[in-house]
C-alpha cells in the first residue's frame, strides 16, 4: 500500500499544471491570503530622513563636549513642522527643532531628546548631553529600500505586512483566488442539520467539520450536497461538482462494501479516473484519489476524524504546493502518555503549557478516533513508526489547527 508521501507526490504530479486565478485585492482585505507575486517596494521608506522624537536636529560633532556642568550652546535656527519640507541647513553651531516625523534638515546628523536642552532667550539652546551621528534618526531607506521584497510569492499575508505595504504605497496586490470545494456527504444514515434523526440515522458532521477546514484554509464551499447510496446519484453529483468547483470531496463510499460507490461513480466520468485507492495512514487508509474532467476527486471515509485528517495531509498540501506557500503551523511538545504501539499514523492531541514546557496529551484518550476528540484537539502528532509508537517525554512535532 502506497505510504502518504508517495501518495502525496503522485498526486502533485498528476495536479501541479492546474490552472490557478489570481484576483487583486485591497491589501488590508488579503489578510490570510496566498500571494501570487512577490512584491517589491517601489521606493525608499521613509522617502527621507526623519527624526525619531522631539528635539534639535544638531552636528554630532558640535555635541561631544556637553554635559550637565558644561552643556553646548548652539544657535536657533528654527523649526522644521512635521509634514512639511526642510528648508533650512544646518551649519556648526547651529541647530533646529524638530517633532517626531519631521524631516531632518540638509547639514544635521543627529537628534538631541528636548529634555537634554534648554532654550535661552537670547535664540540660543543649551544641550546638556553628547549625541552620536545617526542618533533619533530614522534615514532614508532605513525601513525599505528600493526593490527590496516586502512580501513572497506563496507567502500568506499576515496583519504585519500591511503597514509595510502601505507605507511603500501599496494599496492593492496580487492573491490567488480562493479555491472553490464541492462537498458530497453520502450515507442513507445521514440527515442534515434541522432535520431530527430517526432511529438509525446520524447527523451529517462531517460535511461542516470539512467546511470549516476550507474557510480556515482560504477556501470557500460552492457547493454541498447530501447524496443517498445510489451508484447513479453518485454519478450525478460527482459531475455537477466538477463543472463548479475546484476541487471535489466525497466524505463516505469509499471502501469496497455493497453501498460504496465512490470509485465506480469516478471512474464512470471523463477523466483518467481512480489512481490512488488505499493509503497506509490510520485513519483514512481507504483514501480515494482521482480525476474527473480534470478536477482532483478525493474520496474520504465517513470515520468521524478521517476526513478532517486527511484534508490537512492531503488536501491542503496540495493546494499549498500549487501555490508554493511553505507555511505550515508546527510547534513541539513534550508527550504527556505512552502509546506503544500506536494503532494511529495521525494521532489527535491537546497542548497545554505546564512546568514551563508546551505538552501534549491525547485527546480523548477513552475513545481518540471519535468526533468528540476533534473538539478537543489542538492538533495531530504523525507517527511514522507504529511499533515504536509515542513515549512519554519525548519530543514531537505538532501540526496545529
Amino acid at each position: 500500500m502506497l505510504s502518504l508521501e508517495a501518495a502525496n507526490e503522485i498526486i502533485w504530479k498528476k495536479f501541479r499544471e492546474l490552472p490557478l486565478e489570481h484576483v487583486e485585492v485591497d491589501v488590508w482585505e488579503a489578510v490570510d491570503r496566498i500571494m501570487a507575486e512577490d512584491v517589491l517596494s517601489p521606493g525608499n521608506v521613509p522617502e527621507f530622513s526623519r527624526s525619531m522624537c522631539d528635539g534639535y536636529a544638531v552636528l554630532a560633532g558640535n555635541t561631544q563636549t556637553a554635559g550637565n556642568e558644561t552643556p553646548v550652546s548652539l544657535s536657533f535656527l528654527g523649526e522644521v513642522p512635521p509634514g512639511e519640507k526642510a528648508n533650512m541647513e544646518v551649519k556648526e553651531g547651529q541647530c533646529a527643532y524638530v517633532s517626531t516625523g519631521s524631516m531632518i534638515p540638509a547639514g544635521a546628523d543627529a537628534v538631541i531628546m528636548v529634555e537634554q536642552t534648554k532654550i535661552q532667550e537670547n535664540n540660543s539652546v543649551l544641550l546638556f548631553k553628547p549625541v552620536i551621528a545617526g542618533e533619533r534618526i530614522i534615514l532614508q531607506g532605513d525601513d525599505l529600500k528600493t526593490g527590496q521584497v516586502i512580501i513572497k510569492q506563496g507567502e500568506k499575508l499576515n496583519p504585519r505586512h500591511v503597514a509595510a505595504l502601505v507605507a511603500a504605497g501599496i494599496y492593492r496586490v496580487k492573491v490567488f483566488a480562493r479555491p472553490r470545494f464541492a462537498i458530497i456527504s453520502t450515507g442513507d444514515e445521514l440527515v442534515d442539520i434541522g432535520q431530527e434523526p430517526a432511529v438509525g440515522q446520524i447527523r451529517d458532521s462531517n460535511s461542516y467539520a470539512l467546511q470549516a477546514f476550507i474557510t480556515r484554509a482560504g477556501g470557500e464551499v460552492v457547493r454541498r450536497v447530501l447524496v443517498k447510496d445510489d451508484g447513479e446519484l453518485y454519478r450525478q453529483e460527482i459531475e455537477n461538482a466538477v463543472k463548479c468547483a475546484d476541487m471535489v470531496l466525497i466524505s463516505g463510499g469509499c471502501s469496497v462494501g455493497i453501498r460504496d460507490f465512490t470509485a465506480q461513480a469516478i471512474n464512470s466520468l471523463p477523466g483518467e479516473g481512480v489512481f490512488i485507492q488505499g493509503v497506509s495512514i490510520r485513519p483514512g487508509r481507504p483514501l480515494i484519489v482521482g480525476e474527473c474532467m480534470g478536477k482532483p476527486v478525493f474520496g474520504l471515509p465517513g470515520h468521524p476524524i478521517a476526513p478532517v485528517i486527511l484534508f490537512k495531509i492531503v488536501v491542503e498540501k496540495l493546494w499549498h504546493r500549487l501555490t508554493a506557500c511553505e507555511e505550515t503551523d508546527m510547534i513541539t511538545a513534550v508527550v504527556d502518555f505512552d502509546m506503544r504501539p500506536s494503532p494511529f499514523t495521525h494521532l489527535l492531541v491537546i497542548l497545554e503549557k505546564r512546568e514551563g514546557f508546551i505538552r501534549a496529551k491525547m485527546a480523548a484518550p477513552e475513545n481518540p478516533a471519535q468526533t468528540g476528540a476533534i473538539s478537543q484537539a489542538h492538533g495531530y502528532i504523525w507517527i511514522k513508526d507504529l511499533e515504536k509508537g509515542l513515549s512519554q517525554g519525548q519530543i514531537a512535532d505538532v501540526y496545529v489547527f
